[in-house]
């Protein structure tokens, strides 16, 4: 990287955009200044020039609900807390070590070890107490069927754990325990949680571009037609809580032992989908442990048959509540004390291919069979009313499991006589069942698009096609070859999106003969000359399932695989490696106690606002100007970024606009950071190397119109003076003007760094990437 010290310039080659912009500079907001920010407002707020909202929605009965705080109060010992916010700890400073040991990974033998130590021997016996009282409360669990929590006096459990013996007229190794919590009570714990005060919306509405509601846009849940559908069929006023359910069976153990659990997550849609995504916003909430039984059945696919119709026996119990506040409604309290007349429809369920077909050999969404899985056209959506008049229609008894196995394979059904959702009200699998992005669309990339271009290309020029990619292979890969997959990623669709992903799907099937032509679909022996890829059938259905739900990325199972790591795998850690189910749950139980009083008192001590000086900060130096952060109006929003702060992203287009309003005049430091389009340019404070020739440098980076370069952008620069900087620009001939310049010296920089705004969102400033150069060596020609 070349830096003309005075002018501060460069002469890199940035890689565009799809559709590149003339660069005006940026905006006051810090954004490129191409962009139309007012089309992309914050959550919650009217983005786009016309809406249309569902009238009537979301009525508040009264203003004397029950807030988080309001039910923390009322245990025995709030009395206490008036005089000792922290008791029975003598003080914050107290608190605050008791909460780092208890979330430690450190074992009670260790805790004790600490304990013990003289200077914390000297501390106050209640505070040695209350660390021993607190961690022994969450130890071993009760092996009873109904699992049990003494309560702590301070940290006082919302949802209690409950264990329940499922009977089977069929043997098992192990009895059937069923580890669950009420769902009404998880869903009413998000609804009123003070974290999500602002993120939350109520009232279905349809978006559109413009004021003539010619293009619809497609983003949030309540955004698509089965909310407004779901809207329509309960009382007026009454709001709906979209529930959101994840099942997916996952490995607790590494190498060895086998073991496996499964998971059922339970989330709220009503959350703005930016924040729900969010790892750290925690909206996703460990609802179940679905048991994983040994059945001694000596037909293996019998076997099968008999763990499906558990799963589906099990998760009508969990969300029978959930069911039954579907058809009457319940009072809910939301996080500012309105209290409102709710209904629970099922609004999506994330879920792998394999479980959530309930049909073997055939679509999830649609009637084909994997006969016509390849198919340029989507088939008749499978409803709840096919499902249900097929399973009316066979007469064997479900217990006979061959026999209604084998009644069930007219249908291409699996064997389950009574699906879980039979019962839940609006509940329909074309409508909650969506194309999931992880496992649909990332895999059937990998398994079968990659793959075509391996046996056409040869691994050899493929590599070297792609040899750049670095990171998050799966998603850059598809960036480049697979148009579609890219497009139904976006967090906003319209219906422009919406045709051109119809018409990608089209050309394909157009051109798909080449593909068989060219041998290039293979299995593991031979060559397939069939398209049976249920995932290529599930694309028909992108479009489809966007109209109804919204954008298909908030219904990715990345962000719930991800909630399993702190749900499971997190407390699996803290066991003793068996019977694992109890314990995890008295893990989580303790988590959530202590959780919750750390909300409290953050509440409760006005420290609301974190210290942007003790937020870690992303890639920068120690002379970076300091980072602008947009003051926060509401005290619980900044809670919410106190208490999940994660790494502060650097947003070198905000340090691009402060450069560009210091006053004029001769600097002692020229600017380090300048815009391009929608990419930022960063410098670090010292160069690489200083004082170097012109001709030096082009011939050690064998750069040869190095001269000719940097005399073209001077010209350039001159011309633009109200401009900051612009690089990136095209080259012009300097046939009628020597190349001249006013020095013979350069400074040189190895390493610049580069940042971008997200393609689907510019609100979004991406992390700033760390580009390296080195000049040409033995081992690198062309240098590095």
């Amino acid at each position: 990287m070349v830096d003309i010290s005075q002018f501060a310039e460069s002469a890199l080659q940035l890689r565009r955009s799809p559709n590149p912009i003339p660069h005006h500079g940026i905006n006051s907001d810090g954004y490129p200044s191409h962009f139309d920010v007012d089309f992309f407002e914050t959550e919650g707020e009217e983005y786009m020039s016309a809406e249309e909202r569902y009238e009537g929605t979301g009525t508040c009965y009264s203003l004397d609900g029950l807030t988080f705080l309001d039910l923390f109060d009322v245990d025995e010992y709030a009395e206490c807390r008036k005089d000792n916010l922290f008791y029975p700890f003598a003080s914050k400073e107290e608190w605050e070590i008791t909460d780092f040991l208890l979330r430690s990974p450190l074992s009670m033998a260790a805790i004790n070890e600490f304990l013990a130590l003289p200077m914390v021997s000297a501390l106050h016996k209640c505070w040695h107490f209350e660390i021993l009282w607190t961690r022994n409360f969450a130890s071993s669990p009760s092996r009873n069927s109904q699992v049990s929590y003494p309560s702590h006096p301070q940290i006082e459990a919302v949802i209690h754990w409950k264990c329940q013996i499922i009977p089977s007229l069929h043997r098992t190794k192990t009895p059937i325990r069923l580890f669950w919590r009420d769902p009404v009570e998880c869903l009413e714990a998000l609804f009123s949680n003070p974290l999500f005060h602002d993120k939350l919306d109520f009232v279905p509405h349809h978006m559109y571009t413009t004021a003539a509601q010619l293009t619809r846009v497609y983003s949030e849940w309540l955004m698509g037609d089965s909310a407004w559908e779901f809207q329509s069929q309960v009382p007026r006023g009454a709001p709906i809580l979209g529930t959101i359910i994840s099942s997916n069976k996952m490995n607790i153990t590494t190498m060895t032992g086998a073991r496996v659990a499964h998971p059922l997550l339970l989330g709220l849609a009503n959350i703005c989908m930016q924040t729900r995504m969010k790892l750290s916003s925690r909206a996703f909430l460990l609802t179940a442990l679905l048991p994983i039984p040994q059945y001694l059945h000596p037909n293996q696919r019998m076997r099968g048959v008999l763990e499906d119709c558990l799963i589906h026996q099990c998760l009508s119990i969990i969300l029978k509540p959930l069911m039954i506040t579907a058809k009457i409604g319940i009072m809910m309290s939301d996080p500012v004390r309105n209290v409102h007349h709710c209904y629970t429809p099922l609004a999506a369920y994330i879920v792998d291919t394999p479980e959530a077909c309930i049909c073997g050999k055939t679509s999830p969404f649609t009637m084909a069979s994997y006969l016509e899985f390849g198919d340029n056209f989507c088939h008749p959506k499978c409803t709840c009313y096919i499902t249900l008049g097929q399973l009316a229609k066979i007469h064997v008894d479900p217990n006979d499991l061959e026999g209604y196995f084998d009644a069930c394979a007219v249908y291409r059904l699996n064997g389950v006589h009574a699906p879980f959702w039979q019962d839940w009200p609006f509940a329909c699998p074309s409508v909650f069942l969506t194309p999931e992005a992880l496992h649909h669309w990332h895999k059937q990339f990998f398994d079968h698009d990659l793959q075509w271009c391996i046996a056409v290309l040869g691994a050899q020029e493929l590599n070297f096609r792609f040899l750049i990619v670095t990171g998050r292979v799966h998603r850059d890969l598809q960036c480049y070859i697979v148009g579609l997959i890219y497009m139904s990623q976006s967090p906003s669709l319209d219906d422009n999106l919406l045709a051109s992903i119809d018409q990608s799907l089209s050309t394909f099937h157009q051109n798909k003969d080449v593909i068989m032509m060219l041998g290039a679909e293979t299995g593991t022996k031979k060559t397939i000359d069939n398209w049976y890829i249920p995932k290529l059938e599930l694309m028909q259905s992108i479009t489809a399932s966007t109209c109804k739900v919204g954008a298909l990325i908030q219904w990715s199972a990345d962000a719930t695989e991800h909630a399993h790591v702190s749900e499971i795998k997190d407390p699996v850690r803290q066991t003793n490696n068996n019977d694992y189910d109890p314990q995890i749950c008295h893990h989580l139980d303790q988590q959530d106690k202590l959780r919750q009083f750390v909300i409290a008192m953050t509440l409760k001590s006005g420290v609301l606002d974190p210290d942007p000086e003790e937020l870690p900060v992303d890639e920068g130096d120690d002379e970076d100007i300091a980072e602008f952060n947009e003051p926060c109006t509401d005290q619980q929003t900044a809670l919410l970024e106190g208490l999940n702060c994660t790494r502060v992203t650097t947003n070198y287009f905000i340090k691009a606009k402060e450069a560009a309003t210091v006053p004029c005049g001769p600097s002692p430091h020229p600017p380090r950071t300048f815009t391009a389009d929608n990419t930022a340019i960063h410098l670090n404070y010292s160069p690489t190397r200083t004082g170097m020739k012109i001709d030096d440098v082009a011939d050690e980076f064998n750069i040869l119109d190095l001269h000719d370069a940097i005399s073209n952008f001077l010209q350039l620069d001159a011309r633009n003076r109200d401009v900051i900087h612009e690089v990136g620009v095209s080259r012009r001939s300097l046939i009628d003007r020597p190349s001249t310049l006013p020095f013979d010296r350069v400074q040189v920089w190895h390493t610049v760094h580069l940042q971008e705004v997200s393609f689907h969102d510019p609100r979004v400033i991406l992390p700033a990437q760390t580009l390296h150069a080195s000049p040409p060596c033995p081992g690198w020609p062309k240098g590095q």
